[in-house]
């Protein structure tokens, strides 16, 4: 049986899933590479391994792949796949594990249920002979500054005291300063100018060119001349290529008439936008088998569509041609339909995003 451990060992370096028929099915996911901050260990990425018992489907990729390497039947490949599937009940069930050489072990739990422990192998050829390298912080050498020997410093203060004191301070004379006071009456003198100017503006509208200097006298009189109706005049505009060039005072009666507006209709802009419709892309897929070949994913599909799902092949990864039932925008919405079509159907799924 160790032929049949080698062969699941090499499907898992090149696909997501291997199935062992009637007994469970193998899943990878890919963990990307991390640095553990408090043992300054860093790990590469790598492939974690899963163990789906209800995945017990025959997809015909282990069969084949045994077939291929031992020069077997498909039907001598599948004989040999049960002897394996019984082989490891018996052996759960005496001695409560199973090991699958350089794939993992598994055993019972205390509920009897299946666990599975992967092995340190990394199956991610990207990351193919890279091991978890530990790594040392670097310490940068602490420096000591250099002392400095006060003799120097004392004796520079000791010398500017003494110069300090044996020199004589001179004062000096104060010299009287001469000040114009003139500039200081300028301000005075223009406050009378302000005040008058702001009463002539205020009790007085008279033009620029008929200023009379009587008028800045504050108790001078102001006569303002009294408002005459105009008797009935227009202006008379003459037009020329449709500008005007000069208005003319023209007396005139003006007959009382009524005035009639034209209306003008709006105009309504007829055009009409539609809106752009955007359609959310669907990556998330809910996964319901893998077949090597593609007549019996065509054959799956229809079966779906029948039900009324949007099934189709999503992809071919390696030699399998995976088959999803329904795509979503979401993985909330592709978790939700996965929960609900395996509790009506019964059967194994998962969500592939893509």
């Amino acid at each position: 049986m160790k032929k049949i451990d080698k062969h699941i060992e090499e499907l898992l370096h090149d696909h997501d899933c291997v199935i062992v028929p009637d007994f469970g099915g193998f899943i990878t996911s890919k963990k990307p590479a991390y640095f553990n901050q408090f043992t300054s260990v860093f790990f590469p990425a790598t492939k974690r391994i899963l163990f789906n018992k209800h995945l017990v489907f025959n997809d015909g990729l282990l069969s084949a792949k045994i077939a291929e390497k031992q020069s077997l039947s498909m039907a001598e490949a599948q004989q040999m796949l049960l002897e394996f599937k019984d082989d490891c009940f018996l052996r759960l069930n005496e001695e409560g594990r199973v090991e699958i050489e350089r794939v993992g072990v598994l055993f019972f739990d205390k509920e009897k249920n299946i666990q599975f422990q992967q092995a340190s192998t990394n199956f991610l050829k990207d990351s193919y002979g890279l091991s978890a390298i530990s790594i040392e912080k670097l310490v940068s050498p602490v420096t000591k500054p250099k002392k400095e020997t006060p003799v120097k410093i004392i004796s520079r203060i000791e010398e500017q005291k003494v110069s300090e004191v044996t020199k004589p301070k001179v004062q000096k004379e104060s010299k009287p300063k001469t000040t114009k006071r003139y500039g200081q009456l300028v301000p005075l003198l223009m406050v009378p100018i302000l005040a008058a100017g702001l009463y002539f503006g205020i009790q007085t509208e008279v033009p620029y060119n008929k200023l009379n200097i009587a008028d800045v006298n504050p108790f001078n009189p102001v006569y303002v001349q009294e408002y005459t109706p105009r008797t009935n005049q227009e202006f008379a505009l003459i037009w020329e290529n449709e500008d005007i060039i000069t208005a003319k005072v023209v007396n005139a009666v003006v007959p009382e008439k009524e005035i009639e507006l034209e209306v003008i209709p709006a105009k309504i802009d007829s055009t009409f936008i539609k809106p752009i419709e955007f359609t959310a892309v669907k990556s998330y897929h809910v996964i319901a088998g893998c077949f090597s070949v593609k007549e019996n994913a065509d054959n799956l599909v229809e079966d779906w569509k029948s039900k009324g799902n949007e099934s189709k092949i999503v992809d071919k990864k390696g030699s399998l041609y995976r088959v999803a039932i329904q795509s979503f925008a979401t993985r909330k919405e592709a978790k939700q339909f996965l929960a609900s079509t395996k509790q009506e159907e019964g059967i194994s799924l998962w969500v592939l995003k893509k």
